[in-house]
């Protein structure tokens, strides 16, 4: 194991002193099946079916809050010792659980002498959820968002989850070699992603970092897909967005692929997205204005003709998700500082055909240094 229960507790220390610049009693952090970084940063939980919450209170003892039938699972995962169960976390099809007894929102806060609570996580919390605590405060106006709060905790990574990036991305790696040993006209976008799948698994990740996916042909053009039973053909783009999960550390590879011939003109495409993505190793530096990297790395991509072929980008942070606030865009107003980690996603579509390449960078005083350059190059594999 790299991250250890102190490292935890240190977290949960740094989130309280950003507490106790608000009047809030404390913040509570909200976590789903599909979107866990925030709770499996402060706790290691990753919930099954329930939802969950870190309650982090201005003194003594942080909580990881859970659903009516976790208990036994939580309590082998859970870095924090003190877990409370709440009905309002269980499982979405609302099971009655008749003779459980558990607290309610009024106990609970009540016990944390909390009056105004801040909620991060805030834009997926549900309205129904956020009901019972505003009645259990007095009102609306006593629950408030807290995702900018924390975000100083969290934006710029600690050594011990740069070691869970860089092993996720070794582990990423090992998924598309996997890939290119394997791949031949004929098999199913589904039927890849279940290869690249096992083999990361077998060589150390605890999950897919997220639903990994192949897009090929007609459906390479989807920025954000899922793997269908489409069969790849010859002549035509296969993209794969392949990454392992660490310790609750998510990273990325993105890769376009072709079998056989390829086309003049997509070799072109695939290229100068191949250059924007070394580009962007190159801007992003410690003391950069984030906005005008992204601005000099569309401005290439413009000048070779390919500016309606740009969908977002070019990065964007990463660590307990492969995606994760902030996202380094035209619009970025704040300036890149070292230790933050991202990931360089370059995804350029037309003419019904796309690709992306994509890879893991921490921010360096110099060029970015790069988690991963296996396979970052133009993949045309003889059949």
């Amino acid at each position: 194991m790299i991250l250890q229960k102190s490292d935890f507790q240190e977290r949960i220390e740094r989130a309280r002193k950003q507490l106790l610049t608000t009047d809030l009693g404390a913040v509570l952090v909200f976590s789903t099946e599909s979107e866990p970084a925030g709770v499996r940063y402060f706790a290691d939980y990753w919930p099954s079916f329930e939802t969950t919450a870190v309650l982090i209170p201005r003194s003594g003892e942080a909580a990881l809050i859970i659903g009516p039938e976790s208990l036994t699972y939580a309590k082998s995962r859970s870095r924090l010792d003190r877990i409370i169960q709440v009905m309002d976390f269980r499982e979405s099809s609302q099971p009655d659980y008749p003779g459980s007894k558990h607290p309610d929102w009024s106990a609970i806060l009540g016990e944390f002498k909390v009056k105004k609570l801040g909620i991060s996580g805030w834009h997926m919390f549900p309205h129904s959820i956020m009901a019972n605590i505003a009645g259990a405060l007095g009102g609306f106006e006593n629950v408030v968002s807290a995702d900018e709060l924390l975000r100083p905790v969290t934006i710029k990574k600690m050594p011990c989850e740069i070691e869970c990036l860089r092993k996720a991305a070794r582990i990423s790696e090992v998924g598309f070699k996997a890939i290119l040993d394997t791949i031949k006209p004929g098999m199913t976008e589904a039927e890849l992603c279940g290869i690249a799948t096992a083999a990361m698994l077998g060589a150390g990740a605890e999950a897919t970092g997220y639903p990994i996916w192949c897009c090929s042909g007609p459906n390479s053009n989807q920025a954000i897909s899922r793997p269908s039973l489409r069969r790849v053909q010859t002549g035509e783009i296969i993209h794969f967005s392949i990454g392992a999960k660490v310790e609750g550390y998510s990273a990325s590879i993105g890769r376009p692929v072709v079998l056989g011939q390829c086309p003049g003109e997509i070799r072109k495409f695939m290229q100068v997205g191949l250059d924007a993505a070394n580009l962007t190793f190159e801007l992003i530096q410690a003391g950069s204005h984030a906005g005008e990297v992204a601005k000099k790395i569309h401005g290439y991509v413009i000048g070779k003709g390919y500016g309606h072929a740009l969908l977002y980008g070019p990065a964007h942070g990463c660590g307990q998700m492969e995606c994760e606030y902030p996202f380094l865009e035209t619009s970025s107003t704040y300036i890149l500082e070292e230790g933050m980690t991202f990931m360089q996603d370059m995804f350029l579509s037309q003419n019904g055909m796309g690709f992306r390449w994509e890879d893991g960078l921490i921010v360096r005083k110099g060029p970015a240094e790069q988690l991963s350059s296996y396979g970052r190059q133009i993949n045309i594999i003889e059949v």
